[in-house]
């Protein structure tokens, strides 16, 4: 599920759509929705492929970001 909410966030905030990340990743817009939703999970080979799509580390897209002190999860 962190994978799935990182590639949103980074989906978002370069106003890609899920058709353009279907087509980048080489996957239909259906697998990619299942994918965004938490239902399958992404494949390493294509957390890689984001990574260097969106110019960031595959850690970056795999690993919870620390919650600020304070915050606290709902």
């Amino acid at each position: 599920m962190v994978a799935a909410g990182a590639v949103r966030l980074e989906t978002a905030r370069r106003g890609m759509s899920q058709q353009d990340l279907a087509a980048a990743v080489g996957l239909s817009r259906t697998a990619v929705s299942a994918r965004f939703r938490g239902r399958v999970a992404w494949s390493l080979d294509e957390i890689g492929t984001l990574a260097q799509l969106f110019g960031c580390r595959v850690v970056d897209l795999v690993t919870e970001a620390p919650r600020p002190r304070g915050i606290q999860a709902w």
